[in-house]
């Protein structure tokens, strides 16, 4: 990777929030059992780290994992169907193959070569329509943010209606929820406003940047892929499985952690901190995602239990990440030329 002063200050400026973000989290932590006497003079016991670690409940983590594992192949099936539908032809245990490797990526390596660009490099082998490709990567993507926001935002006004959310604390869903449902009407407009580019003469400005072939394309096989209703309906039902999978996990991780929390809190907020975590705030969202539970899950009362479980989520996502090492070395020679390319990354 070549290092511009330009990427060593971005990179410089992630560290120093990652430690931050960090050192607000740990100084939430109590690592050791705490005892304090209530009003009725009773002694109550509040567990530290090391307790709760040694009080999980393995067969709920057992499940949560399972769970995980189907939230990942059902978004290998999405990304499946969104491929048909771009016309772009692929078996479906190599798209298992390829979304497992993009996981395993994003986890576990911090440079410059992430998930999505392993995927492409893969998925272009032998093919043409590189620009497709990744366009039907990034429409991927944005079917899941877009099911992922429709949920938490149906959540919250049911929530809501039932007076179940206190009109002092709507803002900690409301405020994320509200900006992504701007962004994404400002981009469909962008997209399908014809009238409107005309009107900006839009189609000459991209024309003359840089990349703006590809930009074109990759806006052609948007609207491609959004203006057939039908097939696109498909995909999002394996949103709603890969949703329903995501929830659950976070659902059985709280309750190895006996968290005490209602259904509903997972319902509504595991959206939003998945959401908020997958932006590249910090290298491999370190420190991000703790500090979103222990915001969203600050009902549970106890620090230390839902910090343990940002943990397990992280984990959790770590460990079933790993068979997409071993699909990577099933590769070959395209596997050799990335590792190839991650040593001059590491070499920068």
């Amino acid at each position: 990777m070549k290092l511009t002063p330009r990427t060593l200050a971005l990179s410089t400026l992630k560290l120093i929030l990652m430690v931050a973000l960090l050192t607000l989290v740990l100084r939430q932590v109590q690592w050791q059992d705490a005892a304090t006497i209530n009003d009725l003079g009773e002694r109550i016991v509040t567990p530290g780290l090391a307790s709760i670690m040694q009080g999980l409940n393995l067969m709920y983590y057992g499940l949560a994992a399972l769970c995980l594992l189907g939230s990942l192949i059902s978004s290998a099936m999405r990304w499946h169907r969104v491929l048909a539908i771009l016309g772009l032809s692929f078996r479906r245990p190599e798209v298992i193959k390829l979304v497992f490797i993009g996981d395993f990526f994003n986890n576990f390596l911090l440079g410059s070569l992430g998930g999505d660009a392993v995927k492409v490099f893969l998925a272009v082998k032998s093919r043409p329509h590189k620009a497709v490709i990744v366009t039907s990567i990034f429409a991927d993507r944005l079917i899941g943010l877009i099911g992922l926001t429709v949920h938490a935002a149906i959540m919250l006004v049911l929530l809501s209606w039932q007076g179940a959310i206190e009109r002092r604390f709507l803002w900690l869903p409301a405020t994320p929820i509200t900006i992504i449902v701007v962004g994404l009407i400002v981009g469909a407009t962008l997209l399908f406003a014809t009238k409107l580019h005309q009107a900006l003469n839009l189609q000459r400005l991209v024309g003359r940047i840089p990349g703006g072939l590809h930009l074109q394309q990759a806006s052609a096989s948007l609207r491609q892929l959004f203006g057939k209703p039908g097939p696109l309906l498909k995909v999002f039902l394996l949103t709603l499985c890969c949703q329903f999978f995501s929830i659950s996990t976070v659902a059985f991780l709280g309750a190895c952690l006996q968290l005490g929390l209602p259904l509903v809190d997972y319902l509504l907020y595991v959206p939003i901190v998945f959401i908020l975590s997958a932006v590249p705030v910090t290298p491999g969202g370190i420190g991000v995602l703790e500090e979103l539970c222990l915001i969203y899950f600050a009902a549970a009362g106890n620090p230390n239990k839902v910090l343990v479980l940002a943990l397990l989520i992280r984990l959790t996502i770590l460990l079933t990440s790993l068979p997409g090492l071993v699909f990577f070395w099933s590769y070959g020679q395209k596997a050799t030329a990335i590792r190839s390319e991650l040593e001059k990354d590491e070499e920068g």
